[in-house]
């Protein structure tokens, strides 16, 4: 008998005590473990970000509330593990329900206080190590441009004069340098188009007529009829023969003539190429004076080895910078979304609706920012609209910060942001300036020979940068104000020359300006600091300048001046040669021409006698004719 159905209650537990045992599981893990999986998550990806560990001290949540609490941030500076970047006390933001629900993150207003620079770490941070370049993937042109600027600003200049002013010159490194001179390649290749040269001329010499060849004209002038002629037919016989044999020599002669043209050429490319050695010479006297560290004493020089590598560094920092905001926050597309057509069923007005309340995937509309110690001193600024779609949002992000790091002795900060990617053509413009900050033990030169450095300075700098699609324009402007030097040398020579160059130098200047592509920077550095090093060293180091510079010369010169002088007496011979056998076939030509010549003057005389007698004769026959008709 089967048991009567159960009636169903109000409540169905087979399915709510499921769903409660979920929602209890969510829950309890947005209680216990959310913030700690969050606050891990945004330390990995600042930390990438940052290219160095970042510390997150605490993060505290709110579901219903939709709010963060992030407190006691600190970012490593991957130069100095041990020091702090950035540490920020506390941030505070809540998101908006409606953006959230749509799978967004939309912060009306956020609030970061507390910020400092440079600050010192319990313990030195974790550097993230530098992902090497894909093999397949060269360096690009702007990555070979900076590597470039790297490898030259690097070079210690000063280092290298100081060794030579303590008397290590580079006439000791001359043995050692040398080694294949592009002099040396030059000069063989004039050789073996020399040899080339006189293989043709052997083959066109031997092809010229000969003496011989002129001696069979002569033959066949000497017997041509030029006087006692019978008739007028033998007259033109030998006017005819005369003709031929001109037309003989002219046939021979022409070689001749083109053969001295050519002469003249090749003579004057092979002058060319030793007025080209001289060229080729300074080269290899520079190439020398490169590979034995002989550097120029002139200020351009000394400008980028003092403050080359603080230049480039500020330039590759604002480079990686650039390459963040472009990777999160994609430029604009330079395509207009076409307009709908117009029907043409029907008369009426097109409406165009933009997207309501649309928020891109994240939007802090506005965050302010503080830091405020005793005595009232600290930094203001916000920062508005970051947004990963600037279109969308319709403005771009701008940042702005003004007061004083009193803890770091940084006074006087003014710093503007603007990123821009509305268009295709992203633009970042960054607009800083420090009115005071202290420098100390820092190293400007650093070498075996000598060391130079500020031991303590007030600086002040200013900071311009606009980066343009791929067009760069970055200036800088920093003075240090009553500068204190430091220098040491083995040499005494070397102190001595160093003291001298920097006395009564109490403010020292930089100004710097790149700008170009990033794949062909123009570099422009001026320093007063190298306008008086070069002033003072200069005087200790010129003579020995221009000795080292002399003997470069002279090894040059000896190791071709006799494969040079060789190969001129060679030239010269071998232009005296083909001249000669030259100016001789030209001889016997203009020599059969004259004797031509003189046969067709003689003929033309004979021409007239002939001719007349022709003329008597047949009058004195016409007259015997006339006076039988008459009998």
């Amino acid at each position: 008998m089967d048991k009567p159905a159960k009636k169903q209650g109000p409540i169905r537990f087979e399915a709510v005590i499921p769903m409660l045992i979920v929602v209890g599981v969510i829950v309890l893990y947005f209680s216990l473990f959310f913030d700690t999986h969050l606050r891990r998550g945004i330390e990995y990806a600042a930390a990438q970000a940052n290219g160095a560990e970042v510390n997150i001290g605490r993060l505290r949540t709110s579901v219903f509330g939709a709010s963060v609490l992030i407190a006691d941030v600190q970012m490593t500076d991957p130069v100095q593990p041990e020091r702090n970047r950035l540490q920020v006390g506390e941030i505070r933001f809540r998101m908006l329900w409606d953006a959230l629900l749509r799978g967004k993150v939309m912060i009306d207003e956020a609030a970061v206080e507390d910020v400092q620079i440079d600050t010192p770490r319990q313990r030195a941070g974790y550097v993230l190590p530098v992902e090497p370049e894909k093999e397949d993937d060269g360096p690009s042109a702007s990555d070979r441009m900076l590597a470039q600027m790297k490898e030259e600003f690097s070079g210690n200049v000063v280092g290298d004069l100081a060794a030579i002013a303590a008397g290590t010159s580079a006439s000791e490194q001359i043995k050692l340098a040398g080694g294949e001179l592009k002099s040396s390649a030059h000069l063989d290749g004039i050789e073996k188009s020399l040899d080339e040269t006189e293989q043709q001329w052997r083959e066109r010499m031997d092809a010229l007529p000969r003496g011989e060849d002129f001696n069979v004209l002569r033959d066949r002038l000497g017997k041509v009829q030029l006087k006692d002629f019978k008739d007028a037919a033998q007259l033109q016989a030998s006017v005819k023969e005369l003709q031929s044999i001109r037309d003989d020599l002219d046939a021979k002669s022409k070689p001749v003539g083109e053969a001295g043209s050519k002469l003249s050429g090749d003579m004057g490319s092979l002058r060319g190429s030793f007025s080209a050695l001289d060229k080729v010479v300074r080269d290899d006297v520079r190439g020398l004076q490169a590979r034995m560290h002989l550097p120029s004493l002139d200020t351009a020089t000394l400008s980028r080895a003092l403050f080359g590598m603080d230049v480039l560094g500020q330039l590759q920092q604002a480079r990686g910078h650039m390459n963040q905001a472009r990777q999160y926050i994609p430029a604009g597309s330079a395509e207009k979304k076409a307009k709908p057509a117009a029907s043409k069923s029907r008369k009426g007005r097109d409406y165009a609706f933009g997207k309501p309340r649309g928020y891109p995937a994240f939007w802090l509309r506005r965050a302010l920012v503080t830091s405020t110690l005793s005595g009232g001193r600290g930094l203001s600024g916000e920062i508005l609209d970051v947004a990963t779609d600037q279109q969308l949002v319709g403005r771009p992000l701008v940042a702005t910060l003004k007061g004083d790091f009193p803890q770091q002795g940084v006074a006087g900060v003014k710093a503007e942001l603007v990123i821009d990617h509305r268009t295709a053509e992203p633009v970042e413009r960054l607009d800083l300036e420090v009115g005071r900050y202290a420098v100390a033990g820092r190293s400007l030169v650093n070498s075996e020979s000598v060391t130079l450095g500020f031991a303590k300075a007030a600086a002040a700098s200013g900071f311009v940068a606009e980066l343009r699609g791929e067009k760069v324009d970055m200036r800088l402007s920093n003075r240090f104000n009553d500068a204190v030097f430091e220098t040491s040398a083995k040499s005494a020579v070397v102190r001595e020359m160093m003291a001298a160059s920097v006395a009564g130098l109490n403010t020292v200047s930089l100004d710097a300006r790149v700008s170009g592509s990033w794949s062909d920077l123009d570099w422009k550095l001026s320093t007063n600091l190298a306008d008086a090093l070069a002033k003072g060293m200069g005087r200790y180091l010129q003579a020995k300048m221009d000795e080292a510079r002399k003997r470069i010369e002279n090894l040059v010169n000896d190791k071709i001046g006799e494969q040079k002088q060789r190969l001129l007496a060679r030239r010269g011979e071998f232009e005296a040669r083909y001249q000669s056998a030259l100016a001789e076939r030209k001889a016997q030509v203009d020599k059969l021409r004259g004797e031509l010549d003189a046969a067709r003057k003689e003929l033309d005389k004979r021409k007239s006698a002939v001719v007349d007698a022709e003329k008597q004769k047949l009058k004195q026959d016409a007259g015997k004719l006339l006076d039988k008709w008459r009998r």
